[in-house]
């Protein structure tokens, strides 16, 4: 094996190739002209064929060898090296020198290029050579990969030595990252580990194979080929190996399945997968040749006007398909055959006597949701169906997934996705597309990123890129803030008690919580939530408009939930919306999925219906809410704030005994609250931090009133009208404004009832005109004055 590395090193160099390919055209050439000629020179023949035989010894015995042994059973590393690196590894001394020869093969320019290393940016500090190649061999392992190859051998060496060089570092790439890169270019590279064997491979159905099949005239009329769709294309179905060997094992059993998943988890991508093998003939059996039909629910029931229609249309249906024996049927969607649809028909009944007889195979599709709905409670179906899940994938594995598929969308944008931008398309991939999981959420932001930065005249995808494009659809920040950001996040206390009197651990817990969540030190699937508690008019909901107007940048940003209104059933229904096959009316949480940057405001939560409340148990811990058709909402960008008046005379009383709110106020608060028995300890727990907002006190009230007093004045200045307020005025809104039950919720009304009205009459009698400048104070009388300066 060594010395046939180093003859295939020696022969494979640039000089050596282009020598041999002339020594080749010369020979042919010169054996050319002399049969032209009708001369048969003997020697140059029979050098020629010697020629010819090394080179087909080379191509087709050296090169094809493999290590002596695998990674995983070998004492010697070289043992396990391919025959590409064992070359250069024993014809070269230094390890430096190793290097330099490994930056010319197109697998390292390309874990360089996705690095964003330049080959004049690397430094060749000497090492040990036997530590390169044990420490390649460990990162094979670690990968679970059979041999060393060129690409493992470079990746080594640069973990190595980055202490000294610091070249990741300064790219601000991580030792791990660099692992991650290798992993990729062993993936678009795979022909160095794992050969190709020289085979001829026919595809697809022999001359006139397709006449022993039945005709299926009836079926097209209601279904949709998706041969021709795989074909185009070759399924990727990388790391879904598992599912779609349960899903042949169910049709070869002559059963039908159920793929279960969430959208973009990869359920289309094995029915192509599928459509493919079998076509093709990977599959054999009674999947050798099959065609795969999806059906058209909606061409399928036009037409029919009750069960006795569509049980004639069905078995027609059925017979042919039975008939014809190469199809099986796709129906994605699977609910709508079971009621799930506005048609509101439930075909299972008819379906379930062909399945059983295996007339019929069918391969259905439907969300985790919906299984639990349509298909869990009927054992009549579980009987005939395989029921294959498909889980959210890990990180390793969906990283692998996205690096397959970068090589797809590279060729098909003709762009070069970099590292990072395959990481922020993972890290993001939840907030761009809300409707899937990963990795086809992940894909969806790489392919509409690519495209974008296609038409924009650029090569390079980048991981800005990436956020600009999570930014503009989704107006959700993204990734480090920006100096406009920072600033405001630096100074949001100061913003708030611009509209916020007082009550300085609610906008200290708001502040410090949104700081922690934009740097990235707070990194959570679930939204950021508080529940604030307190007494009537003391500024929780005026907290919550702050924050969505500085913030948000609009108090529009605020969904706004009067939970008083959600009881029952009708309550839940309300919030959820209605059941598969009723009116399609959605649910006020659609609101939240339609704007998933947003401010959400739980008000009077204690008045909520128990059963709405066990649900914000769901969003508060993951992040997410089923509604009742299915679909998952996301909270994980939203804010949430809930207001509740429980335990305001617990608050009251306290507070007048002079003790102040901190952390054994609140421990006392909460055990309140839990034995009065109107929040269940684990719905507590779930809020990120629980405020008690403080009673009024007369010098808070004068600071609301005086915040009341600016906007009126805004307001005026605006039709330029100067208007000021005495403290007369004031005290007078303080006596007879403000009320402890209700605390500050009076004044504005009274603010409205006896200044702006009476401003307003003025105006209409012109007794107040633009460019007039006024006071407002009370007269001998206590009564309210106007006086104009």
């Amino acid at each position: 094996m060594d010395l046939y590395a180093k003859i295939y090193y020696f022969y494979e160099k640039i000089e050596i190739k282009i020598f041999r390919l002339l020594l080749l055209f010369g020979f042919s050439a010169f054996i050319t002209f002399s049969f032209l000629n009708h001369l048969f020179p003997k020697i140059p023949v029979f050098l020629f064929s010697i020629i010819l035989m090394l080179e087909v010894f080379l191509e087709f015995k050296i090169a094809k060898m493999r290590p002596r042994v695998q990674v995983a059973e070998t004492k010697n590393p070289l043992d396990s090296f391919t025959l590409s690196i064992l070359g250069i590894f024993l014809t070269k001394n230094k390890t430096a020198d190793i290097i330099k020869e490994l930056l010319k093969s197109p697998q390292i320019v390309f874990m360089l290029e996705k690095s964003g290393i330049s080959a004049k940016e690397i430094q060749f500090p000497e090492i040990d050579k036997k530590e390169l190649a044990d420490y390649a061999l460990e990162l094979v392992k670690t990968l679970k990969g059979k041999y060393v190859t060129t690409m493992d051998l470079f990746a080594a060496y640069i973990l190595l030595t980055e202490d000294k060089t610091k070249l990741l570092f300064s790219k601000k790439l991580k030792k791990e990252e660099m692992v991650h890169i290798l992993y990729w270019a062993r993936t678009g590279f795979d022909t160095e580990e794992n050969p190709k064997p020289v085979k001829v491979n026919f595809t697809g159905e022999g001359l006139a194979e397709g006449w022993v099949f039945g005709w299926t005239i009836e079926t097209k009329k209601y279904m949709v080929d998706l041969t021709p769709q795989a074909l185009s294309r070759k399924p990727m179905f990388l790391g879904r190996e598992e599912e779609l060997s349960q899903t042949i094992e169910a049709l070869y059993k002559g059963t039908s399945a159920i793929l279960v998943g969430e959208p973009g988890s990869g359920k289309e991508s094995v029915i192509e997968a599928l459509a493919y093998e079998s076509f093709s003939g990977n599959l054999k059996g009674n999947l050798y040749h099959q065609k795969f039909f999806q059906l058209m629910v909606d061409a399928f029931l036009a037409g029919t006007t009750g069960q006795g229609d569509l049980q004639e249309r069905l078995d027609l249906l059925i017979a042919e398909i039975s008939h014809a024996g190469n199809v099986i049927v796709y129906i994605p969607n699977f609910e709508v055959i079971l009621g799930g649809s506005t048609f509101a028909m439930d075909l299972s009944g008819a379906l379930i006597p062909y399945l059983e007889k295996g007339m019929l195979r069918v391969v259905g599709t439907v969300t985790p949701g919906i299984y639990k709905k349509y298909v869990e409670p009927r054992n009549t179906l579980l009987d005939v169906f395989e029921i294959v899940k498909f889980s959210e994938p890990d990180k390793d594995l969906t990283l692998l997934m996205l690096f397959k598929k970068a090589f797809l969308l590279e060729n098909k944008f003709n762009v070069s996705l970099t590292y990072q931008a395959v990481i922020a398309s993972f890290e993001f991939a939840s907030k761009y597309a809300k409707e899937k999981v990963l990795p086809g959420a992940a894909v969806s932001l790489l392919e509409d990123t690519a495209e974008t930065v296609k038409l924009s005249g650029k090569k390079t995808v980048e991981e800005q890129d990436i956020l600009t494009q999570v930014e503009r659809k989704t107006n959700i920040p993204v990734g480090q803030p920006k100096a406009e950001e920072k600033k405001l996040l630096l100074n949001l206390e100061n913003e708030i008690h611009k509209r916020l009197v007082d009550q300085e651990e609610a906008v200290s817990a708001i502040s410090e919580s949104l700081r922690r969540l934009r740097t990235g030190i707070e990194v959570s699937k679930k939204p950021v939530s508080f529940l604030f508690l307190g007494p009537t008019g003391v500024g929780k909901t005026e907290a919550a408009k702050a924050l969505s107007a500085i913030y948000f940048k609009s108090e529009s940003a605020m969904l706004r939930f009067d939970m008083s209104e959600y009881k029952g059933e009708e309550g839940i229904k309300r919030l959820l919306g209605s059941t598969p096959g009723e009116a399609n009316e959605k649910g006020e949480i659609e609101k939240v999925y339609d704007n998933p940057f947003s401010l959400v405001l739980l008000d009077e939560f204690e008045k909520a219906d128990p059963k709405i409340l066990d649900l914000f148990l769901q969003v508060l811990d993951d992040g997410r809410l089923t509604d009742n058709k299915g679909k998952t909402i996301s909270f994980a960008n939203a804010i949430i704030i809930a207001t509740s008046n429980a335990g305001s005379e617990f608050i009251r009383e306290e507070i007048q005994k002079g003790l102040v709110i901190d952390k054994s106020f609140k421990t006392n608060l909460l055990d309140y609250l839990q034995k009065q028995g109107i929040f269940k300890p684990e719905l507590l727990n779930r809020f990120d931090e629980i405020v008690a907002f403080k009673p009024l006190g007369e010098k808070e009230v004068v600071q609301i009133i005086q915040l009341m007093l600016v906007q009126v004045q805004k307001t005026l200045k605006d039709k330029d009208i100067e208007v000021n307020f005495d403290d007369k005025i004031i005290a007078k809104i303080v006596t007879e404004g403000f009320d402890k039950e209700f605390g500050a919720r009076p004044l504005k009304r009274f603010i409205q009832d006896n200044i702006e009205d009476l401003i307003a009459q003025k105006m209409l009698k012109d007794e107040i005109k633009r460019g007039d400048k006024i006071t407002v104070s009370v007269d001998s009388s206590n009564s309210i004055s106007l006086v104009k300066i």
